[in-house]
């Protein structure tokens, strides 16, 4: 990736290339957007993309940056993530403690899918093509897995990372099926009843 520009109107500039290319990414697909239809939609010479952008993979690993650092924004530090007492053992945390917090998991889960769902799916499909994509978004998704893991940590159960990993993947299947597929419910409903089965699952371990 080229380095981030410090003046504010070439900041400007690379911002617009970075918002047009997400449209087109979006609207033509990733193999029919080019440097040229980025530009043109951005407003400015198909030359000024390549100042600031190698080619048009390089720009969907900024793109995938960006919604990576705004992820980290919106996921609470361990503490406030955490609303337990600092008791360790399962029998003594609150009716429905464990559930809230795997509601917090699909909530955390489901704002970073449905922030434009199209884009997502084209960065989940060419991940597979792109080792240096793929170690961006993993970075997001170990971040939700670790906030799991977290909380598995805090109780004494056997094979805390392979518990951890279950819950990540049924709650992101979950998110998945309800963005990714027509739903068959509300979006409300999915968190209601994901949290409740998640912590059925977490409750009886």
């Amino acid at each position: 990736m080229k380095a981030i520009p410090t003046q504010a109107r070439a900041k400007q500039k690379r911002a617009a290339l970075i918002a047009a290319a997400s449209e087109c990414f979006v609207s033509y697909g990733y193999h029919n957007t080019t440097a040229k239809t980025v530009a043109s939609k951005a407003g400015v010479a198909t030359g000024t993309f390549y100042q600031y952008f190698e080619n048009k993979e390089d720009m969907l690993r900024v793109i995938a940056k960006q919604r990576m650092e705004e992820l980290y924004q919106q996921v609470p530090s361990a503490t406030e993530f955490l609303e337990l007492s600092s008791n360790v053992e399962k029998a003594t945390v609150k009716p429905g403690a464990t559930e809230r917090i795997f509601h917090q998991v699909l909530e955390l889960i489901y704002a970073f899918h449905e922030q434009a769902p199209e884009l997502h799916q084209i960065l989940e499909q060419r991940k597979e093509l792109d080792p240096e994509l793929a170690e961006i978004l993993g970075q997001g998704e170990k971040m939700l897995y670790d906030r799991v893991l977290m909380f598995v940590n805090r109780f004494n159960i056997e094979n805390a990372d392979a518990v951890a990993f279950n819950l990540f993947a049924m709650a992101e299947g979950l998110v998945h099926r309800q963005v990714f597929s027509r739903p068959m419910q509300s979006k409300a409903l999915t968190l209601q009843l994901g949290a409740a089965m998640l912590a059925s699952y977490f409750d009886n371990l």
